[in-house]
């Protein structure tokens, strides 16, 4: 038999050498190095220096590889060579603005590297064409800080097949299980603490999708409700009179406000609120065909009272809509073709809070145009911004669930591709 001291020793080496295993499965195959991890970082520029974008870029590259090279560094970390091959402006203005840069690296433990994420890593340590983006800002009159660098390379969002993962790594937000409704019985009932306890709304079921609407009675439209502890609000009606039944204190008392909507009947109804007293409504209604008329409204006072605002220069058919802040908003209209050339988004900015609107020019690549047609609303981090372009209702690219990725640092003035985003991983890296 084998001994206690054996049994204990066997156990030990498995107990290690299973350790060891998976960390090495866990580094090769799963780890990511992060790159923001040595930023903001900031450069000062004198006088006699370049302040053009790529030039400051270039510098902030250089130092940023600089730190991987020499004797000095861990043979895990170090770069044996490393050179770029551009850099390319892509969005803004000396303010504030985003550089790609293209370059390859050669890494001294090649596949064991701890930038073994990089990119396929040659035989010879080598990876090709990495492609990142710089987020830059001028932080004073002769300094610049590097905000944040973004990994594009390949033009595809390396991102796992796991459900709502690019909508959480483009900003933008997924619905909370603790917070929901349920529709029972023909009675509506909304949670907060991922239904261990329901709430009944004071509300017919049939108000809720009057008008234009045919989808189905068994769930409420998209946007035309807000469920969170801090507020609770339905778009009630959808023929002449509209309301807006609200909560703010988790459906204990509820109130209601009228909406002075010019529309016959309702088709879209979109709600949202920008912070504790300011909100938007935008209506569609009176289709006829392709077309119909749309009207945004807006609340000062939490939602006690409504005025019309304006409206977008189109009579074309929303497909969505939303605010950032209580002047920045945008409204999609789908796509659209002129002169016979493939379809491309239709997408209009207001930075008045929606009395007036204009198109916005969303730079489709060539190779993409006709593919990536339909706007999504952009989310944004302070003035800089992302905007993904889906495929429409009848995209089958890849599958059809791949969408195209744009940035903006100029609060959605202009727009530039950066990468694809790729949710079911089916694009071959």
């Amino acid at each position: 038999m084998i001994s206690t001291k054996k049994r204990i020793v066997i156990t030990s080496v498995l107990l290690i050498f299973f350790g060891a295993a998976v960390a090495f499965i866990y580094y090769y195959f799963f780890y990511n190095e992060d790159l923001n991890k040595p930023l903001p970082m900031t450069i000062t520029v004198d006088a006699e220096d370049s302040r053009e974008p790529e030039d400051i870029a270039y510098r902030f590259w250089f130092d940023y590889m600089n730190q991987y090279t020499g004797e000095d560094v861990s043979p895990w970390k170090r770069l044996m060579d490393v050179r770029y091959n551009k850099f390319q402006l892509l969005a803004g203005d000396e303010a504030e603005f985003a550089v790609e840069v293209t370059f390859w690296a050669k890494l001294d433990k090649g596949n064991w590297s701890t930038h073994h994420n990089w990119g396929e890593v040659q035989n010879d340590g080598t990876v090709k064409n990495i492609q990142w983006t710089f987020r830059i800002k001028k932080t004073s009159q002769n300094k610049y800080t590097l905000l944040r660098i973004d990994d594009i390379s390949n033009s595809v969002g390396d991102l796992p097949p796991v459900e709502n993962t690019y909508q959480k790594e483009a900003g933008i937000d997924v619905p909370d299980e603790n917070n929901r409704y349920r529709i029972e019985k023909n009675t509506l009932e909304v949670t907060y603490d991922n239904g261990e306890n329901w709430k009944g709304v004071p509300v017919e079921i049939n108000k809720l999708f009057e008008g234009e609407y045919n989808g189905p009675k068994h769930e409420l439209m998209e946007e035309s409700y807000i469920i969170k502890p801090e507020r609770t609000a339905f778009i009630v009606g959808g023929l002449q009179h509209i309301e807006v039944l609200q909560s703010t204190d988790q459906g204990e008392t509820w109130n209601t406000s009228s909406v002075p909507t010019p529309f016959q009947a309702i088709r879209m109804r979109l709600l949202d609120f920008v912070s504790k007293s300011n909100g938007f409504l935008i209506l569609t209604g009176d289709r006829t065909m392709s077309w119909e008329g749309n009207m945004i409204f807006k609340t000062i006072d939490s939602g006690s009272t409504w005025r019309q605002v304006g409206s977008v220069p189109t009579e074309r058919k929303v497909t969505s809509g939303g605010f950032i802040d209580e002047k920045l908003g945008y409204v999609s209209f789908g796509s659209i073709s002129r002169n016979s050339q493939p379809e491309v988004p239709d997408l209009y900015r207001t930075d008045d809070a929606g009395e007036t609107w204009t198109q916005v020019d969303v730079p489709i690549p060539a190779e993409y145009k006709g593919v990536f047609t339909v706007a999504e609303i952009p989310t944004f981090d302070g003035s800089q911004g992302i905007l993904l372009v889906n495929q429409g209702p009848n995209g089958d690219f890849q599958g059809g669930n791949v969408l195209a990725k744009f940035i903006s640092v100029d609060n959605g003035k202009t727009w530039s591709f950066a990468n694809l985003i790729d949710p079911d991983d089916v694009i071959e890296r």
